[in-house]
């Protein structure tokens, strides 16, 4: 009898390491890119020893010499929506609310604030970080910073194939200039971020389509700080118990403690020897449900912060233009505005018929298009008969199609997704 219980503790810790485990993969991911790329260890380094650099330099400043109220520093944001299923592609007010809850625990305006234990309420800080979706894009033009995609991939793992175009996915908007966000349908995942130094169109954080949002109904997941969580990841903040047994997380005034914290305890829990006070499980960098995190220190916040030194490496943000005034004759040059206007095609994704749209070029009407498949596959004819024309896809699996054609108006090659 003993040994069937003690089966099924090991099984249920495991069980419950697992759970836990899957609420951030930005640790194992990191340990992976580090493990196969030397040269970005000895980058990591050199960037670990500039925040240190900045954040003694600061600690020591006299109190006259700093300022009573920091520079609120504003970082434009991109938001990729991939979806595959019609509930990923979720609403703008979602996300509005996902940015809202973001700025509520960077500024310190999160209501459960009070819930902070009074032993660290004096550490706590308002990191004077603030999000923004991106008013203008990499070209100039005017965007609502929300870029939407559909995907035949269902879902995805932590391996940054979401990242690409090429992957069925979505590629990064400058990372000079953008926090870049994927929104997706992840596999045993509720987000990972990238690490500085590496490859700028993989910078930026993944989260899982189910907790980008604000919620706040008390579940589990819901109060949006699985961003909150994995941006500050993105920041240089490491977990606070350092990802090793008392390990160090290179922050003074969050308290060694000797591993991740998981669902929503209470009171008091010491370890590595931190009595009186204990674990700041409360800490946006453990594990604990949202309900039950509200803090960020003033040491987390220093480092977030010392990246945006001149010299740090999120110093580039502070000149992003994506918060200004869009340039609108920049939006598209008169011959590719043409270009752009001759031929499209609607809705896309099609469930059941596809709309060619000649609008000022009728140089198609009498033409024949087919529509091919990757392979270049023939899959069926069609006669342009108006400037408006359909053509019904209903009998089309759903996957990537191409709408090929060739005239004297040009060569036509567009692509499509059918549902």
């Amino acid at each position: 009898m003993k040994a069937k219980l003690l089966v099924w503790l090991l099984i249920l810790g495991n069980i419950l390491h697992l759970n836990a485990q899957n609420r951030c993969g930005s640790s194992q991911y990191m340990n992976h890119i580090l493990q196969n790329n030397p040269s970005l260890q000895s980058y990591q380094q050199h960037i670990e020893k500039f925040i240190q650099s900045r954040v003694n330099h600061n600690s020591v400043a006299s109190i006259s010499a700093r300022p009573a109220s920091p520079v609120t520093i504003k970082i434009p944001v991109i938001v990729h929506i991939i979806y595959h299923a019609a509930e990923e592609n979720i609403s703008d007010d979602a996300i509005h609310s996902q940015m809202s809850a973001l700025n509520r625990d960077y500024r310190r305006m999160n209501a459960d604030s009070v819930n902070t234990p009074s032993c660290f309420k004096p550490s706590a800080a308002d990191c004077n970080i603030e999000f923004e979706l991106a008013r203008v894009d990499p070209q100039g033009r005017a965007t609502a910073g929300i870029e939407r995609v559909y995907s035949p991939v269902a879902k995805w793992d932590g391996d940054d194939r979401m990242k690409y175009k090429s992957g069925y996915g979505a590629n990064a908007w400058n990372s000079d200039s953008y926090l870049n966000i994927w929104v997706c349908n992840m596999n045993d995942l509720l987000g990972y971020s990238s690490i500085m130094g590496e490859a700028k169109e993989l910078d930026g954080v993944v989260i899982n389509y189910t907790v980008f949002n604000d919620l706040n109904d008390g579940g589990a997941y819901n109060s949006g700080r699985t961003a909150v969580h994995e941006i500050g990841h993105w920041l240089g903040l490491k977990h606070i118990w350092g990802d090793e047994d008392c390990g160090d997380d290179k922050v003074e005034d969050t308290p060694k403690q000797s591993t991740y914290t998981s669902g929503c305890p209470g009171g008091v829990r010491t370890s590595c020897g931190n009595a009186p006070y204990g674990d700041m499980y409360m800490n946006f960098m453990d594990y604990t449900n949202d309900p039950c995190m509200n803090l960020f220190t003033k040491g987390q916040s220093d480092r977030m912060r010392a990246l945006f030194d001149d010299g740090g490496f999120r110093h580039s943000l502070l000149q992003s233009g994506a918060l200004g005034e869009p340039n609108i004759q920049e939006i598209l040059a008169p011959d590719s505005l043409q270009s752009k206007a001759a031929v499209r095609i609607y809705p896309n994704p099609a469930m059941s018929e596809l709309t060619i749209d000649l609008r000022s070029d009728d140089r198609w009407i009498g033409s024949d298009v087919v529509i091919t498949d990757l392979n270049g596959q023939v899959i069926l004819h069609h006669i342009i008969t108006t400037k408006s024309d359909k053509i019904i896809v209903t009998s089309l699996k759903p996957g990537i199609y191409l709408l090929n054609g060739n005239n004297k108006g040009g060569k036509l090659l567009l692509k499509f997704i059918k549902l």
